[in-house]
C-alpha cells in the first residue's frame, strides 16, 4: 500500500524527458511557459530551450514589459536556434507607460527583438505593432540578411492621417530561403532612378502581400519584380493618404493569384503579360471616392488572361465609356455587392448588373456569372436566374 501511495503522489510529469516537457510548454503563452521555472529545480532552466517565442504587449492579460522582453532574450539558451518568434505590441496600461524608461523604449525593444531573431537563425518572424506606437524607424539590416528566414511579417499600423511615421524598408533583400512576405505600412527605399525594386533577389519567394505601403517622397515607381511569386496581394484598402504609388510595374511571370484592393496609383500601371493568372480579386477605388475610368481600364488589362475573376459592383459602376479588354480565358465571373448598397434589389440595379456582366463576358461564351452579396464577414450567393 505504501508503495502504491508513493506512486500516486510522485511527480510523473517532471519525470518526463526534456524534449517532451518542452513540447508541452511550447503550446503555452511564453510568459506562462517561463513561469514554470518556479515549480521545482527540474523546471528552473527548461524554458530557456524554447524554440518558439510569442511576446505580447496587449490588452489580453498576457502582456509583458519591455524590460521583461530583454530578460527573456538575455537569459534564453543562446546556443539554440529560433524556429518562430512573434512580437505583438499594442496599447496597454503597463509599467512601460506609467514609468517610461528611454533605455527600453518600444523602438529599442523592437530593434532588440529583430536583431536577436536574426542572430539566432530564426525561420519565422512576425512583428505586429499597433497604431502609431513606433516612431520613425529604420529597420535593422541584419534581419534582411538572415539566410534561415522563410516567413516574414512586418505590420506597423498607423492612424489615417497625413503625418504617420516612416518605417524604412531596404532597397534590396538578401533572404535566399524566404517564401512568404507580408508588409503593412512600411516605406520603400528607392534607387537614384526613383524606382523601388526590393523583391527581385528573393529567389524562393512565392507569397507577397503589400498593404498600405508607400514610397519615399521623391519616388516615382514601385516595381514588383520576382520570377517565382505566384500569389500577390497589393493595395490600400484603408484609404491612407500616402499609401499609394505614382506608377506600379509588374514583372511576375508566374503569378496565378492576384488581389487588388483600394487605390494603387495616380497613373496607369505598366501592363505586362500574366499568362498563368488563375484568379483575380479586384476592388478598385472607394465607395465615396472613385478614381479615373482610364486607370480602371488599364488595371483590367492587366487581368486579361484571368480564368476566375471576383470584382466589386462599385468598381464595375465606374466603367461608363471605356473599352473593357476581352477576357478570352475567363470561366467564372463573381460580382460582389455589399448588402448595404442602396436599392440593391431594385430592378434598375439588377439591369445594371446584367449590362456590366455582359460587357465583361464578351467572347466568353461559356463563362458563368455569380452575384455575391456580402455583409460584414459573411457572404451569400444569388442564383444566376435571380440576376
Amino acid at each position: 500500500m505504501t508503495g502504491q501511495k508513493e506512486s500516486e503522489n510522485s511527480d510523473r510529469l517532471s519525470d518526463l524527458p526534456d524534449h517532451l516537457l518542452l513540447h508541452i510548454i511550447q503550446f503555452m503563452i511564453t510568459k506562462h511557459a517561463i513561469q514554470t521555472c518556479i515549480l521545482s529545480k527540474r523546471w528552473k532552466d527548461l524554458w530557456k530551450s524554447l524554440t518558439n517565442l510569442t511576446l505580447h504587449h496587449s490588452r489580453d492579460g498576457f502582456h509583458i514589459s519591455n524590460k521583461f522582453v530583454s530578460h527573456i532574450l538575455s537569459d534564453r539558451d543562446h546556443s539554440l536556434p529560433l524556429h518562430k518568434l512573434i512580437y505583438y505590441y499594442y496599447h496597454l496600461i503597463s509599467e512601460d507607460i506609467l514609468h517610461p524608461d528611454p533605455a527600453v523604449s518600444p523602438e529599442t525593444t523592437l530593434l532588440e527583438v529583430m536583431k536577436y531573431a536574426a542572430s539566432h537563425n530564426v525561420q519565422q518572424l512576425k512583428i505586429d505593432v499597433g497604431q502609431g506606437l513606433i516612431k520613425d524607424l529604420e529597420l535593422p539590416p541584419s534581419i534582411f540578411h538572415c539566410h534561415s528566414l522563410t516567413f516574414l511579417m512586418l505590420n506597423f499600423q498607423h492612424p489615417d492621417s497625413h503625418d504617420y511615421s516612416k518605417i524604412i524598408f531596404p532597397k534590396s533583400l538578401n533572404l535566399p530561403a524566404l517564401k512568404t512576405l507580408y508588409l503593412s505600412f512600411v516605406t520603400f527605399t528607392t534607387s537614384e532612378n526613383g524606382c523601388a525594386e526590393p523583391f527581385s533577389t528573393c529567389n524562393m519567394l512565392s507569397t507577397l502581400h503589400i498593404i498600405c505601403c508607400s514610397l519615399q517622397d521623391d519616388a516615382k515607381t514601385l516595381c514588383i519584380s520576382n520570377s517565382n511569386v505566384s500569389s500577390l496581394v497589393v493595395g490600400d484598402p484603408c484609404m491612407h493618404t500616402r499609401g499609394f504609388y505614382k506608377d506600379v510595374v509588374f514583372c511576375t511571370p508566374k503569378l496565378t493569384f492576384l488581389t487588388i484592393m483600394g487605390f494603387l496609383g495616380c497613373v496607369s500601371p505598366s501592363v505586362s503579360n500574366l499568362p498563368f493568372l488563375e484568379k483575380a480579386n479586384f476592388d478598385y477605388g472607394y465607395r465615396y471616392n472613385p478614381f479615373k475610368e482610364s486607370l480602371l481600364i488599364d488595371w483590367l488589362h492587366l487581368l486579361a488572361n484571368v480564368k476566375l475573376m471576383n470584382i466589386s459592383f462599385r468598381t464595375l459602376r465606374e466603367i461608363q465609356h471605356g473599352i473593357i479588354p476581352c477576357f478570352v480565358r475567363l470561366k467564372s465571373l463573381e460580382i460582389q455587392m455589399s448588402c448595404d448598397e442602396p436599392l440593391i434589389f431594385h430592378e434598375m440595379i439588377r439591369g445594371e448588373v446584367r449590362k456590366k456582366a455582359t460587357c465583361i463576358l464578351q467572347k466568353c461564351l461559356h463563362a458563368k456569372v455569380d452575384i455575391i452579396l456580402k455583409s460584414g464577414s459573411t457572404s451569400s450567393k444569388l442564383e444566376d436566374d435571380e440576376v
